[in-house]
C-alpha cells in the first residue's frame, strides 16, 4: 500500500466567504415580473412579501431593501406592464386614424386593439382586479392608465359622431360594451369552458373579436354611413 504523505492527508483549505450559490439570483425585472403575476393571480391583500420571496429563492429582506414596501413593489410591477401598454394601444389608434377614414380607423382599431389585449390575459386580470378599488393603488391604474386612453377615444367617436357617422351612444355604454367583452377573455367566469378553448386557438378568439366588433361598432352607424373598407394595419 501506497504511504500518503502528511499534506495529502490534510483537509482542504476552507474557502473565505459565503458558500456560491447554485443559481444566480434573479434580475430586478425578473423580480417585478414575478411579482406582476402574482398580483395579477392572487390581488394585493393575498400576496405577501415572505412568499413572493420564497417563490423568487430570495430572502423578504432584500425585496423590502429593493423595493420599500409591498405598495412600492405593486406600482413598480404595474407602472412596468401598463406603461408600455398604454404607449403601443395609443400608437396604433394615432397610427390608424391618420392614414385612413375616421370611420373606418376606429373600427378597426378597435378590433386591433382587442386583440392585443387578448394576448395578455394577466395584464387584462390585473386591470379588473387592482383597478375596481376605491384606493391608492385602483385610482393609480385608473387615472394613469385607463382614463388617457378611454378620453382619447371618447374625443375620436364625439368627432364621428358630430360627421353624422355614428349614432350619439353614449361613452359608458360604448367603454361598459367594451370592457365587459375585455374582463369575460381574461376572467371568464360562467364562461370558463368555451373561453378557455377559444384562448387556446387564435383563430378562435380572432374570430370571437370580429363578430363583436360587428355588433359593438356596426350598430353604432348611421344607415346612410357605410364604412369604407379599412387598410392594413400599420407596422
Amino acid at each position: 500500500m501506497t504511504n500518503k504523505s502528511a499534506t495529502d492527508l490534510a483537509p482542504a483549505p476552507r474557502r473565505r466567504g459565503r458558500p456560491a450559490r447554485a443559481t444566480a439570483p434573479l434580475a430586478r425585472e425578473e423580480l417585478v415580473q414575478r411579482a406582476f403575476s402574482a398580483f395579477a393571480a392572487q390581488g394585493y391583500e393575498a400576496v405577501t412579501l415572505r412568499q413572493l420571496a420564497a417563490d423568487c429563492g430570495v430572502s423578504d429582506s432584500l425585496l423590502s431593501h429593493h423595493f420599500g414596501s409591498k405598495q412600492q413593489l405593486w406600482i413598480e410591477a404595474a407602472d412596468s406592464v401598463f406603461a408600455p401598454l398604454l404607449a403601443e394601444l395609443l400608437a396604433l389608434l394615432e397610427s390608424l386614424t391618420a392614414g385612413q377614414d375616421l370611420v373606418a380607423a376606429l373600427r378597426c382599431n378597435l378590433r386591433e386593439a382587442l386583440r392585443l389585449m387578448a394576448r395578455q390575459p394577466e395584464a387584462v386580470a390585473f386591470m379588473f382586479r387592482e383597478g375596481e378599488g376605491d384606493d391608492e393603488r385602483g385610482r393609480h391604474l385608473r387615472q394613469r392608465y385607463v382614463q388617457p386612453y378611454t378620453r382619447r377615444i371618447d374625443v375620436l367617436f364625439a368627432e364621428a359622431q358630430a360627421q353624422g357617422r355614428l349614432r350619439r351612444v353614449s361613452p359608458v355604454a360604448r367603454h361598459a360594451l367594451v370592457m365587459g367583452l375585455m374582463r369575460m377573455i381574461a376572467i371568464p367566469g360562467v364562461l370558463k369552458e368555451p373561453i378557455a378553448a377559444c384562448r387556446c386557438d387564435p383563430a378562435a378568439m380572432a374570430a370571437v373579436i370580429d363578430d363583436v366588433v360587428v355588433i359593438l361598432f356596426d350598430g353604432q352607424l348611421q344607415e346612410a354611413s357605410p364604412v369604407p373598407v379599412a387598410g392594413p394595419v400599420p407596422t
